[in-house]
């Protein structure tokens, strides 16, 4: 963290009066306001959103908003009624989270800091409404809205605006998430503090009793592997648009990341029955993509992660290979450990017996799609790998690709295998 940014932080403490003095500078832009949408209040609100950056972002040393002046904001932007307001309480909002964090690292530490009573715009005390002053967002309203955003747009304006700004305030509320959940589990890692990540809005929020786990794993996959006409909408939906995607593929992550932490901590036997059980989001997503030849290559296309992607293509395919039995010399049959890498995935498709059978269960394409992929996805994280090396990865692809064919002639590759193949004979000769 920069020393501006720890300067900032320790302004919190010594700047109440200042802050106090802003707010009540600000918020009186906006008294008069209510919910009214003309042009005059919206005139007000953008002057409110403009005062707030000349105070807080404009200056070397600013003055932190207060959690009242962010409330402000957040309602602009669930319930701005023009999208330029939407838009500019969006972006302000997240260079207000960068320049004054609530969760964060200091510069030379292993320890995080949580700034005390700092505002969030998630509330998981409790599912039930109290009232329309209450703007906060609870996870079934989460849940809501990433089912809300598959869906298309139709010709009305006011159709058009509330889909962008659904679009707007899942980018937010994943920044929201991000900024919170990466710094808890960075020191989760080097402390095995659970109570760091037990405490993360992320886990808060899927804790949550009224969300379905996994109708919230299903949807995310609808979304992002929804078709999208991006030739018949305009440009800046279309850039909203890979914004949103972006956003839920970040999400995603960030579960299957706390997911594989939980599990860490489990295995130290630093979790109780309070940290509840559900199943992992990587068990789910495999099985969806197991029945639906579409969902998953459009998903392996979306899906760009490397170090996650490999580790679902591992999993699809170590469900159809033969159990490991008892080591012989001989014996073709893969081992357990030789199932944990994509190398040892591919050795299994060296024996014709195990390769026939594979591909007849899941089908040559996917057969294909999986292999390519996942090689793709090795390629990418080769730097780190600490395994088989490149050399030998591509020369089991290319032995892979050769032996479906071998088994059954009729098979054809499809292009993108043929794409595969190609990178890894351009790596081969790359290093020869």
């Amino acid at each position: 963290m920069s020393k501006e940014t720890k300067a900032n932080n320790s302004s919190r403490a010594m700047n109440n009066t200042y802050g106090a003095s802003l707010e009540a500078n600000t918020l009186a832009m906006l008294d008069s306001t209510g919910a009214k949408d003309n042009r005059d209040a919206n005139e007000d609100r953008l002057q409110y959103l403009e005062a707030v950056r000349a105070a807080s972002l404009v200056p070397e040393t600013g003055i932190p908003p207060t959690n009242k002046m962010y409330q402000a904001m957040f309602r602009i932007l669930r319930f701005g009624r023009r999208l330029e307001l939407v838009a500019a309480s969006f972006h302000l909002l997240t260079q207000l989270h960068q320049r004054y964090p609530w969760v964060y690292i200091p510069d030379g530490k292993h320890e995080l800091e949580i700034v005390d009573e700092a505002w969030s715009p998630f509330n998981f005390g409790s599912d039930v409404d109290s009232g329309e002053k209450d703007i906060s967002v609870r996870s079934l309203l989460f849940q809501e809205l990433i089912q809300n955003m598959s869906k298309g747009v139709d010709e009305s304006e006011e159709s058009d605006l509330k889909i962008l700004g659904n679009m707007f305030l899942f980018k937010y509320l994943v920044h929201v998430l991000k900024l919170d959940f990466i710094p808890r589990n960075q020191v989760f890692e080097e402390t095995m503090n659970w109570s760091l990540l037990k405490e993360s809005s992320l886990n808060l929020l899927l804790a949550s009793r009224r969300v379905n786990f996994k109708l919230l794993m299903k949807d995310c996959l609808s979304t992002m592997c929804s078709p999208f006409d991006a030739d018949g909408n305009s440009i800046s939906l279309v850039e909203l648009h890979k914004g949103m995607l972006s956003a839920m593929k970040e999400l995603l992550v960030m579960i299957i990341e706390l997911d594989a932490s939980k599990k860490k901590a489990d295995s130290e036997g630093i979790t109780n029955r309070g940290d509840g059980v559900r199943t992992p989001a990587l068990e789910i997503i495999v099985d969806e993509l197991t029945y639906d030849e579409y969902l998953l290559s459009n998903f392996l296309k979306v899906f760009d992660d490397p170090k996650w992607k490999l580790e679902i293509v591992i999993q699809y395919l170590t469900k159809y290979i033969p159990k490991p039995s008892v080591r012989t010399r001989r014996s073709n049959t893969p081992q357990a450990d030789d199932l944990k890498t994509l190398n040892g995935i591919l050795k299994t498709f060296s024996n014709g017996t195990n390769a026939k059978n594979i591909t007849k269960k899941i089908g040559p394409a996917v057969v294909q799609i999986l292999i390519g992929h996942g090689f793709l996805a090795q390629l990418a994280i080769s730097n780190t790998n600490e395994g088989d090396s490149m050399t030998e990865i591509c020369n089991s692809v290319i032995a892979a690709f050769t032996n479906l064919r071998r088994v059954d002639q009729k098979i054809e590759i499809i292009p993108f295998g043929k794409e595969v193949l190609f990178t890894a004979e351009m790596v081969l000769k790359a290093k020869a």
